[in-house]
């Protein structure tokens, strides 16, 4: 799979080096977390890592799959589920404002053959280049993120839905079809409106909004609403 290396432009606040299962972690380390930047600073010949983020709605529902390997070898994949409650704003604890979420996890062996099937969905998916410079992000909607350590390179995307969705993500199924963690994918849909009328709600319904940006090779930075 054909990757390149491309400095990431600009680093998020907090950077993430572990533990996204707490809950203080993922609040002041998520950009970092999504941007993969503690994959990007550990890249190098000899590893295969891959971390993928599905936003199904931010405050809805977060699946995250983790991939760590050797080139051509076996792996081990590390599904996460966090199931929010869509509470309002206002509901939510100024200090501890993801309280209320928990991941739920599971483990699973993949064989050499099953990752070659993941790869294959990623050089289909052209997964391998910076291909989505430009992306914003939106956590009030549905979005995928890669980013990807094959040998030494590492590459970083992030892709907005659609109109019928992620059909055109072909690691995907692949990814979802190996969770087993037993919690169902929050089902796609159009939010609509929703998003255009953010600029005229309350700040307390914009406190839980957030975007991010996909830069040359990574995150350029993330634009909260807080």
């Amino acid at each position: 799979m054909p990757l390149i290396v491309a400095p990431l432009l600009l680093v998020t606040a907090c950077a993430y080096q572990g533990d996204i299962d707490k809950p203080y972690t993922q609040k002041a380390t998520w950009f970092s977390y999504v941007g993969g930047d503690d994959i990007r600073d550990r890249c190098a010949p000899g590893i295969t890592e891959y971390r993928f983020v599905y936003n199904a709605v931010y405050d809805e529902q977060l699946r995250t799959y983790e991939v760590t390997g050797t080139p051509g070898g076996p792996a081990k994949l590390i599904s996460r589920v966090q199931v929010g409650t869509g509470l309002k704003s206002s509901q939510i604890s100024v200090s501890e404002p993801l309280a209320q979420f928990g991941w739920e996890k599971s483990v699973t062996d993949l064989t050499s053959v099953e990752v070659s099937e993941l790869e294959q969905g990623l050089k289909e998916t052209g997964a391998g280049e910076p291909i989505t410079k430009g992306a914003r992000l939106r956590s009030d909607d549905f979005y995928w993120v890669s980013a990807l350590c094959y040998d030494g390179a590492f590459v970083f995307n992030g892709w907005k839905k659609k109109t019928d969705g992620f059909d055109h993500l072909s690691f995907m199924p692949f990814l979802l079809g190996h969770d087993a963690t037993q919690i169902e994918v929050n089902p796609f849909r159009d939010v609509g409106t929703k998003n255009a009328a953010r600029m005229h709600q309350s700040k307390a319904e914009k406190q839980k909004h957030f975007d991010l940006e996909v830069g040359d090779n990574g995150l350029v930075t993330g634009f909260s609403f807080f």
